[in-house]
């Protein structure tokens, strides 16, 4: 999720189950290191990770999926199916490799359509943006 507001922004990697239930979220943040006190006064479970453009890439996005293995702990006998949008930081080798071994079928959305199709933007982050945005 990030914002189309100028400034700076901090980009969040989320993930909700059908369910309803969800991992303690990924933060990146607009700086060229991350730094601990980052995330002081956010819940427990919450990580961190720092860019200067404040954005996601494949080297956070890895980080991403490898705290959601830790907090989901799907298995190749029990694996949990994973919905995102088709940004090349999630369709890269690497990904994949790390989704299989883990028992992650990984299933992408066509591109410019997340917005009407992917679940978590359209059910959940457009409320919290309006939340947070409102005066």
């Amino acid at each position: 999720m990030i914002s189309a507001e100028r400034g700076n922004n901090v980009t969040m990697g989320a993930a909700i189950n059908a369910t309803g239930n969800s991992i303690p979220p990924l933060l990146v943040f607009p700086r060229a290191k991350f730094k601990e006190h980052m995330l002081n006064n956010c819940p427990p479970g919450n990580v961190g990770a720092a860019d200067k453009s404040g954005l996601s890439n494949e080297v956070i996005f890895l980080q991403f999926l490898e705290h959601f293995i830790n907090n989901v702990r799907p298995s190749i006998e029990k694996p949990v199916l994973l919905l995102m949008d088709n940004h090349e930081s999630h369709v890269n080798i690497s990904v994949i490799e790390l989704a299989k071994n883990s028992g992650i079928v990984l299933m992408t959305f066509h591109p410019h359509t997340t917005h009407k199709m992917q679940p978590l933007d359209v059910v959940f982050l457009d409320h919290l943006k309006l939340f947070i945005t409102m005066p």
